[in-house]
């Protein structure tokens, strides 16, 4: 009986797989991407775009070169001589009116610019003032160009601004001038009594301009005079 139960024992002993258990592989989790490329892109960009950004900025204010001094002119006559003047050399001139309402414009670089506008109601300002002084000799602010220069001066705004006027000479003889400033704008309000009109001269640029092209102004007035 015992021998029997051994041989059981025995028998069973060897019934069990003694092959290991095969465990199940875990799979590897994948890498999360990192993303130090994508941030260095953006920052390259960014810069890029803050590069420009400032390119144009700086062109918005006033980064344009600066103007040169006039050293050459070119001459300027209306249809019926009735007034000329020499102008800086490769300004643009535009030009249109009828006799005794004759308009100029001469347009230079960055803003700078001279217009001309003759006009009846200073030569009229002119007539009254003469009149009234009975051909006495009367300070240049009392003469007649001096109290048509008066009486034509834009009003004062917050923008603008006029200075007191003093006597230049033009081929017309004397005229009456004012510097004024209009916001970033400098320039020249001029007035010139010709034999039956007048004329409003006005000379501008910008601030940073005005030293450079402030002789060239001058230059201008001066040679007003008859045309031809």
């Amino acid at each position: 009986m015992n021998e029997r139960k051994t041989r059981r024992t025995e028998r069973d002993d060897s019934d069990i797989d003694e092959s290991p258990i095969r465990k199940k592989k875990k799979k590897k989790k994948k890498e999360a991407a990192k993303p130090w490329p994508k941030i260095i892109a953006l920052g390259g960009g960014g810069a890029v775009a803050f590069i420009l950004l400032i390119i144009l900025l700086i062109n918005f204010m006033g980064g344009s070169p600066p103007a040169q001094p006039v050293t050459t002119w070119e001459k300027f006559s209306t249809e019926e001589n009735e007034f000329g003047f020499e102008y800086p050399a490769g300004w643009n001139t535009k030009h249109y009116g009828i006799t005794g309402r004759r308009e100029v414009d001469v347009i230079g670089k960055n803003g700078a610019s001279i217009s001309l506008k003759e006009n009846l109601v200073g030569s009229l300002i002119g007539d009254i003032a003469g009149s009234q002084t009975g051909g006495r000799p009367v300070p240049d602010e009392l003469s007649p160009v001096g109290r048509a220069h008066d009486m034509r001066q834009p009003k004062d705004t917050t923008s603008y601004k006029e200075h007191p006027a003093e006597t230049v000479m033009t081929r017309f003889g004397k005229a009456r001038r004012s510097f004024y400033v209009d916001g970033a704008k400098r320039g020249y309000r001029v007035t010139i009594l010709m034999h039956k009109t007048a004329l409003d001269v006005f000379c501008e640029c910008r601030e940073s301009d005005w030293g450079t092209l402030r002789p060239a102004f001058d230059h201008v007035i001066e040679t007003i005079g008859r045309g031809g």
